[in-house]
């Protein structure tokens, strides 16, 4: 094959920075050429309702009939290799369209780049369908990071006119600031680390090889079989792999197997981050996958137990709890629902949430199949205490896992459970809903999609125009607050009211500090009559004085508090105790830009000691949803110690519940 050896231009990318897009130091190389290359087969799958065949294999190839074939670099790579043998990563794909478009640039009308150039002569170009899991851009730079750089590309297309057409290009990405780099010194200028190799399409530039027989001697040379009949796909080969170093890791334990064989390793990634989409044919939105690694068929039925259970909580939250079918759980104990987002989306419906608390006989962890705890399979890493913090996944449309939290707002405030249950929840979104967006409008899974980062290891919410949306954010509040109100004990929900009633500042202090000054002070309303003349009061607060517990599980407190003389009015107002001792008022709760739900503390009822008949009390409700969660007593001139009950109940489990008392007084005195 021709070479073409990329020459330096202003602007232009070198093979060091390119290998160095993805900042992604958390997650394996071939994990991350996993999610790469099924989303790019999957992207391009030829018609929805069929599936897509995607392989991925290791090939041995001999290296002197593969060196031949790469002018310019054919001698360093016999040399830098000591065995004959090498071997390779093969990824083939059937059924879908292949790298279509024109096989040049001079060729390119409307700007239409396709899918060979984009994929094989450029960078940082976005994928055009909108629904479609990456961008052709960055993500595919792994395919230089899992070898030496070296990538050959086949394809099989067919053409408008009916007719089949193959296609083969390689290209090479080094770092050209190394002492043993494979391509030649320029003769001129500095050296950029980027290559091709095809047919001459003019004096310095290539195209791909379209030739049959040409192709099928390059492949015959890899140990590759070419497409016959009317198939049509791609596959890419990486040459001279390091199985050891891909598949190297600093700690695991010997039962994990899978650590050991690279083989063994693709099959355990393929099921981490493509169980949903694995032989589903009730994937909601088009192709499915059929995988194989090594061209062994990868199945529902030969699934790691842990990998199938998260393809069934899929099928339930994505299409219908009536079509699971599982050897591991009874769909009876999925729990399934709706999280709704209101205002931001033009169908409040943001998603679905299906969820399931497991022990080790669902996962088949005891004798005699002893497999291994499922943060084991994903790669997540597990406080050394004795409970287990529960597994949230979340996924778009493309159905690629994006990522498992165990910690954060995804799981903030679920009960971590015992060390022989696992709880594990999907988070499937409403894909086709719309984001009510005046400057443009989208999908929720496009917003999603924009949120991604560049190996789409995270959400994060986005700006539209110039306000900033949190549908994200809101997403996270719901699912974990499903959860927890799905498994949250109830003795922990009383324990924690409790705690938050009692210990955690039930009553603060609210009357002005001692001291004058003209300062204001937060929690006094104040009235001011005519007369110039002031005086100051001292402090009083609420004072708990007994707790107990209602038949319904909802608290009975016992308060004393002094009002001082001239006070018109007493307001108690249930709160939330949240992050940075903030305090969340009722509505405050229930608007869109907090937790948009209904608040979860209500004050049922509140009543005074005999003596106090002539007060007037009235109940407040929330705006939104009508929570009672204040009350205001007219005092009608009393003062003096007042005492009463308050009986308080939460519908949130783990919610920390204050009471904050203001007292409205008219300060007025001489001068």
């Amino acid at each position: 094959m021709h070479i073409e050896i990329a020459e330096m231009a202003r602007m232009s990318e070198r093979g060091s920075s390119l290998l160095r897009l993805i900042q992604n130091s958390h997650t394996p190389v071939l994990d991350l050429l996993i999610r790469e290359s099924v989303q790019n087969s999957l992207d391009a799958a030829k018609k929805h309702d069929s599936p897509v065949y995607y392989d991925i294999s290791i090939v041995e190839f001999n290296k002197h009939k593969a060196a031949k074939h790469f002018t310019g670099i054919q001698d360093k790579l016999i040399s830098r290799f000591s065995g004959d043998i090498q071997k390779s990563i093969v990824i083939r794909d059937k059924n879908t369209v292949g790298l279509t478009g024109p096989l040049h640039q001079d060729y390119i009308k409307d700007n239409k780049f396709g899918n060979l150039l984009k994929l094989v002569y450029e960078i940082s170009m976005p994928q055009e369908k909108k629904e479609a899991g990456g961008s052709w851009g960055l993500g595919k730079t792994v395919y230089f990071r899992a070898g030496i750089g070296l990538v050959i590309y086949y394809s099989r297309i067919k053409l408008k006119d009916g007719e089949y057409q193959s296609r083969l290009a390689a290209c090479l990405v080094e770092d050209e600031t190394k002492s043993d780099t494979l391509l030649p010194e320029p003769e001129k200028g500095l050296k950029r680390g980027i290559a091709w190799w095809g047919e001459k399409h003019s004096e310095n530039s290539t195209r791909p090889i379209t030739n049959q027989e040409k192709i099928n001697r390059i492949l015959e040379d890899f140990n590759i079989e070419p497409y016959t009949g009317d198939e049509t796909g791609t596959t890419i080969i990486i040459p001279f792999i390091n199985e050891k170093k891909l598949i190297a890791k600093a700690e695991y334990s010997e039962e994990q197997w899978w650590h050991k064989d690279i083989e063994q390793y693709l099959n355990i990634a393929l099921q981490r981050w493509y169980a949903p989409r694995i032989n589903n044919e009730f994937y909601p939105y088009g192709s499915y996958l059929v995988p194989s690694v090594n061209n062994k068929l990868l199945t529902e039925n030969n699934m790691e137990p842990i990998f199938s259970i998260i393809r069934s909580l899929y099928i339930a939250a994505s299409s219908d709890l009536n079509n699971v079918y599982s050897t591991y759980i009874d769909k009876k104990d999925i729990q399934v629902k709706q999280i709704d987002i209101h205002r931001t989306l033009r169908d409040k419906t943001a998603g679905k949430v299906a969820f399931i608390k497991l022990d080790r006989d669902n996962l088949r962890m005891n004798v005699p199949e002893n497999k291994r705890s499922p943060y084991e399979y994903l790669d997540l890493p597990k406080n050394g205490d004795d409970t287990n913090p529960p597994i949230i996944c979340y996924l778009r449309k493309p159905g690629m896992i994006i990522n498992y939290e165990t910690e954060g707002k995804w799981t903030s405030g679920i009960d971590p459970t015992p060390s022989d249950e696992y709880i594990i929840g999907v988070f499937v979104p409403e894909s086709k809903n719309l984001v009510i967006a005046p400057e443009e409008a989208m999908s929720l899974d496009e917003y999603l999609r924009r949120g991604e980062k560049a190996d789409h290891s995270s959400w994060s919410d986005i700006m539209i125009g110039d306000k900033k949306f949190t549908i994200v954010e809101r997403i996270q509040k719901r699912v974990s607050a499903a959860i927890r109100h799905a498994y949250n004990s109830k003795d922990e929900r009383e324990n924690l009211f409790r705690s938050g009633a009692l210990s955690k500042s039930l009553a603060k202090v609210l009357l002005p500090p001692a001291g004058f000054g003209n300062q204001p002070s937060p929690g006094i309303k104040t009235e001011k009559p005519r007369s110039k003349s002031r005086r100051r009061n001292t402090g009083h607060k609420l004072e708990i004085t007994n707790s107990s517990r209602a038949a319904d599980g909802s608290i009975v407190l016992n308060f004393e508090i002094t009002i001082p003389e001239k006070t018109m009015s007493l307001e108690i107002e249930a709160k939330i105790d949240s992050e940075g001792n903030k305090k969340i008022t009722g509505d405050e709760w229930e608007s869109e830009n907090e937790i948009g739900t209904k608040f979860p503390v209500v004050i049922r009822n509140i009543t005074f000691d005999s003596s106090n008949e002539l007060l007037e009390i009235k109940l407040f409700r929330t705006k939104r949803y009508g929570s009672q969660n204040k009350v205001k007593v007219n005092m009608n001139g009393f003062s003096g110690r007042l005492s009463g009950k308050i009986n308080l109940a939460s519908s949130d489990p783990i919610i920390q519940a204050v009471l904050d008392e203001t007292l409205h007084i008219i300060k007025e005195g001489r001068n």
